[in-house]
């Protein structure tokens, strides 16, 4: 290559996964009549994906969760940690709205609590979640319908603003019909709606549809399942072993020996085959490249669990790394599992407020309740919707681990302190209550402080508090917004 004409450096993206993620948006377009390029046509709206590639990723991704394990194993990780274990419910500060919102949870035909798992699951495969919403005329009861995202044609926003989804067009059975999106009148102030439209994993704010999460490491989870599907192959082929029979003369003899023998067939196992030194039997046996093969399974999945924002210790190979290692990849981990369960809870909240302000509407509720606040117990106004957050299950369990180990190493250290008479037992236990107020936020426990206390005793009382503080916290903010 000379050096007045140097190789192109490699760009990030090709050509043609620019025109699949639709990320060149106008940047390339060009008017024939003038040769103007890199216009914008007047109302254009951001950088779609296009159609067919949102499609595309749709089925993959449901078709990765049903037959390929380590898409199963990442989805579910997801949904566990994140609406899992001790499951997503309501707080409701105000009587009148928790009955309200306990029907519409315990609607047999809605079953709120239950479908957790399963509404986030489908998100997570198809990007986007849509529900019919089908409210009663009279009572405000709601229930709904969940719509598969293939069905909606067009997205119509307020006034040009991807922010504000305002109308949905559907087809069904080759006819199309429109539904208002849900959201907060101006006029009344409550949420009224045909239909929820919640797309989480859009990639810019000018966006309006949104792709799946498994959507950027669909290739690499293809590669892996190849990876490994073809070391299964050669293993398998590999028990095919063939042997070399090497007779001494021309090829009479070599039919000779055939004939005598009655035909080329294997050796039974566990035969004996008698033969004199004219006669060499040699195996042949192939080489199934394992040791590359799991070289480069691991560098794939490493790429893999990168993507989808997980540590590779947590999908597999958990023998390669030691608990130190596992505890340092947990709080990126954890972190990003909590905001996959924010996103969700948020629109689990609006879910449920709409119900709430349609019972308002209905003449159940009034417009506002009364409301106290947790902690002060002060009394105040609120909208009725207001009363109420959705919850789920605390993400960073393991730090209450942390908490605990520290805490009981504050209480050895008072001890040691105490037995050498730098500190009177009277101090140490000021000292002791104070540390741990000041530290968890949460009331002192004597027995639980001790230095001989059971460290997965301390957590869950640690975890416990917290969690019940927490709640608390919600529900105050939401009284006072």
């Amino acid at each position: 290559m000379s050096w007045l004409w140097p190789a192109r450096r490699a760009v990030e993206a090709t050509a043609q996964q620019v025109a699949v993620t639709g990320a060149a948006a106008s940047s390339w377009n060009h008017d024939p009549l003038d040769g103007d390029a890199g216009w914008k046509p007047a109302g254009s709206r951001g950088r779609p994906v296009p159609d067919w590639t949102l499609e595309r990723s749709r089925m993959y991704s449901v078709a990765a969760y049903r037959c390929n394990p380590m898409a199963r194993a990442i989805i579910d990780t997801y949904v566990a940690f994140a609406v899992g274990d001790s499951g997503v419910t309501f707080q409701a500060t105000n009587t009148q709205v928790r009955q309200v919102v306990e029907e519409f949870w315990r609607d047999p035909r809605n079953q709120i609590a239950e479908g957790q798992e399963l509404g986030l699951r489908s998100q997570l495969l198809l990007g986007e979640t849509i529900r019919e919403l089908m409210v009663g005329e009279l009572s405000g009861v709601v229930r709904y319908s969940p719509i598969d995202p293939t069905a909606v044609v067009d997205v119509r926003c307020r006034g040009g603003n991807p922010l504000w989804p305002e109308v949905l067009e559907l087809r069904a059975d080759a006819v199309s019909v429109t539904r208002r999106v849900a959201g907060v009148d101006d006029t009344t102030g409550l949420r009224d709606g045909e239909i929820m439209f919640w797309a989480p994993f859009r990639s810019l704010e000018t966006d309006i549809r949104s792709l799946p999460f498994l959507t950027p490491v669909l290739d690499w989870l293809d590669s892996y399942d190849t990876v490994l599907s073809n070391l299964i192959d050669r293993t398998a082929l590999a028990r095919y072993m063939v042997w070399d029979v090497t007779v001494e003369g021309d090829q009479p003899a070599v039919d000779k020996f055939v004939r005598d023998r009655g035909g080329l067939h294997v050796p039974p196992s566990g035969s004996v085959e008698v033969h004199n030194s004219a006669v060499k039997w040699e195996a042949k046996n192939a080489q199934t490249g394992s040791y590359e093969d799991t070289n480069a399974a691991r560098s794939v999945l490493t790429s893999v669990a990168a993507g989808a924002g997980l540590s590779k210790v947590w999908l597999a190979e958990p023998e390669d790394a030691n608990r130190a290692t596992s505890l340092t990849m947990a709080e990126p981990v954890r972190r990003r599992v909590q905001g996959v369960q924010k996103i969700w809870l948020a629109y689990q909240t609006e879910f449920t407020r709409f119900a709430v302000d349609r019972a308002v509407a209905a003449g159940r509720l009034p417009r506002t309740v009364q409301a106290s606040d947790p902690k002060t117990g002060e009394s105040y106004e609120i909208p009725a919707s207001q009363s109420v957050v959705v919850t789920g299950p605390e993400i960073a369990a393991a730090d209450s681990q942390v908490t605990a180990q520290v805490l009981l190493n504050l209480s050895t250290g008072i001890e040691h302190l105490v037995a050498v008479g730098a500190l009177t037992r009277e101090a140490a236990a000021v000292a002791a209550r104070k540390a741990w107020e000041d530290y968890m936020g949460i009331p002192y426990s004597a027995d639980l402080g001790k230095p001989d206390a059971d460290l997965d005793d301390v957590a869950t009382a640690v975890d416990d508090a917290t969690t019940t503080a927490k709640a608390q916290l919600k529900l105050a903010a939401v009284g006072n917004s």
